[in-house]
């Protein structure tokens, strides 16, 4: 027969087990949104300037037979590519912030929802850390 001490003591590490892997999924799923938001902006600004490199060489490769009005044009034209490139680089920079905050939120409405728990997990994580860098 187990004393009411150690059933409220397995009580709160199963529920402290449970925490922690709703936390983990969370963070989980906060961490995959912003590597894909990561890999999304790479991939655009690589696409992006690959364009305007290639843009660049043709300009370079055509400057000597254009004209002065060629040339304004041909700038015209590269300084509407480089706005191109900068508005889809802030879109997806906003996008990616998006994501980060509504971790943020998540990881908030969490610790306003159970306190104690959240203070616990922060106090166990700060144990450990602390037994692992006073092992070094």
């Amino acid at each position: 027969m187990q004393n009411p001490i150690s059933n409220k003591v397995e009580g709160a590490v199963a529920a402290a087990e449970n925490m922690a892997q709703r936390t983990g999924a969370a963070v989980g799923n906060v961490l995959d949104a912003s590597k894909s938001a990561g890999k999304q902006v790479g991939a655009v600004a690589s696409s992006e300037m690959s364009n305007l490199r290639a843009d660049l060489d043709d300009l370079i490769a055509r400057m000597p037979s254009l004209s002065d009005i060629d040339l304004e044009a041909a700038k015209e034209k590269l300084m509407t590519k480089m706005a191109s490139a900068k508005e889809v680089a802030k879109i997806v920079a906003a996008d990616a912030r998006k994501h980060f905050n509504d971790g943020v939120d998540c990881s908030r409405g969490y610790v306003k929802e159970n306190p104690l728990q959240a203070v616990g997990y922060a106090a166990a994580i700060g144990f450990l850390l602390g037994l692992l860098i006073s092992r070094r």
